[in-house]
């Protein structure tokens, strides 16, 4: 399918969104993904096509893309960024599993830096849907720039039951925090962030004696352990 580009701005840093008005509607779930494909010049390893995380909710229609844009980007990320409003790129999807299934649960996130955008597209819709968000996110940035920050504070502010805990460098989700919320088994963990994070917490988790079953992941590859 093809996505035309609507919309490009900066979040915080080095952080953009791109967001895109599907050629024919979507459905998906929070939290999934599509395959995007732009072809350009200078293909690296990896060729042209990239995984990325919807960060918009399905209420919202159109398809938002949020990463960063580092000075030493991949020759994707940097045609991704030089793309011009009413320009089009190709997708296909959605897919993935990182969504919620049982919204009544107590869900544990867990979000390293830019492992944060599908945990927003699940919290904004479950605030649409005017359903409870039973969840405690528990969320690690290296600088006070923490993505999405204004608007998790204000749902918050607003659903009593979602709780949020900000993790600023030096200061680390380590087996002591996480020991906090493993004593109910009943609760299911949902992990996203740099690959190094994502293992490290969910072996944490498995020690602490969380099933595997209970265990979410999603990997963002290509960034750096926060």
């Amino acid at each position: 399918m093809k996505l035309k580009l609507i919309s490009k701005k900066r979040l915080v840093s080095n952080i953009k969104s791109f967001t895109f008005k599907p050629q024919r509607p979507i459905k998906w779930s929070a939290g999934q993904y599509l395959i995007y494909s732009l072809s350009h010049k200078n293909d690296d390893l990896r060729g042209k096509m990239r995984f990325f995380t919807i960060s918009s909710s399905p209420f919202e229609k159109n398809i938002t893309i949020t990463t960063r844009i580092f000075k030493s980007a991949s020759s994707f990320k940097k045609s991704l960024d030089n793309l011009q409003i009413g320009d089009t790129i190709e997708a296909k999807g959605p897919d993935g599993d990182f969504v919620i299934e049982n919204p009544k649960k107590r869900l544990i996130f867990i979000a390293g830096g830019i492992g944060i955008t599908p945990f927003v597209s699940i919290i904004r819709q479950l605030s649409f849907e005017k359903k409870p968000i039973n969840i405690t996110l528990l969320y690690a940035n290296k600088t006070k720039s923490f993505l999405f920050k204004n608007g998790l504070d204000e749902t918050a502010k607003i659903h009593k039951e979602f709780k949020i805990h900000w993790f600023l460098s030096p200061k680390k989700i380590d087996k002591r925090t996480l020991g906090r919320f493993t004593k109910n088994k009943r609760h299911i963990f949902y992990v996203s962030g740099p690959d190094p994070m994502v293992d490290e917490i969910s072996d944490i988790l498995k020690l602490l004696k969380v099933k595997e079953e209970n265990i979410r992941q999603d990997y963002f590859s290509g960034y750096k352990k926060v």
